[in-house]
């Protein structure tokens, strides 16, 4: 829709932070080591009041991932005011003529208080409020593969306490948020960066793309 405004998908490093209206977006996006392209995308998008985030994975590796996975995005970024489950619906189509991707569509409405979610496949999504995190459920499948019987749409608060991750399976599933997760103040791109360095070890090498994107409420510093 025009008027729209959309947040880069970033590589390597942090993505560009503000998505307005007293909230911030950000992420990192980090191919498979050695890897030209990375099969992961996200990306933010404003229309009016809401602000939506966009996580996907193409399925496998390599630049047959990536388009899968940028077609996601792109179709989010034609339809930027649809709710979640309408938008997931439109990506079936979409990605048709792709290998298909696992997709998670977040879309907050922080005048309503408001967050509603959809995912298809193994995108990993949690929300903090407060001190507590709690999981949001994304149904089996692969976007583009089949349509889906049903799109389960699901809505949860949202307020000034709180911060959603969404991340990609080259994120191990049982990460534990640390200080960075429960900070106020951090900018969310770095809170998605220090997430990946946290969950990475020697012992757990990665073995796929990571991609971590934060949504999170602006701090005192960034309000207007």
């Amino acid at each position: 829709g025009a008027g729209a405004r959309l947040g880069a998908r970033g590589r390597r490093g942090p993505a560009p932070r503000s998505a307005g209206h007293g909230v911030r977006a950000g992420g990192v996006n980090i191919p498979l080591a050695g890897a030209e392209f990375s099969g992961d995308a996200w990306a933010w998008v404003r229309a009016d009041h809401l602000t939506t985030l966009v996580l996907a994975d193409g399925l496998g590796h390599g630049p047959e991932a990536a388009r899968a996975s940028a077609a996601a995005v792109e179709e989010l970024r034609r339809v930027p005011d649809l709710p979640p489950a309408q938008v997931m619906r439109r990506m079936e189509g979409a990605l048709r003529d792709t290998r298909g991707a696992a997709v998670a569509v977040a879309q907050l409405d922080a005048s309503a208080g408001r967050l509603l979610f959809t995912g298809v496949g193994n995108i990993g999504a949690r929300l903090r409020t407060g001190a507590t995190w709690q999981p949001l459920l994304s149904r089996p499948g692969i976007v583009g593969a089949y349509r889906s019987a049903t799109m389960p749409q699901h809505e949860v608060p949202w307020g000034d306490d709180c911060l959603l991750v969404l991340h990609s399976d080259g994120l191990p599933s049982r990460w534990s948020p640390g200080p960075a997760a429960h900070s106020t103040a951090l900018d969310p791109a770095v809170v998605a960066a220090v997430i990946v360095r946290d969950a990475s070890s020697s012992a757990r090498p990665v073995r796929d793309d990571t991609s971590v994107a934060v949504l999170s409420p602006s701090s005192p510093d960034h309000l207007p």
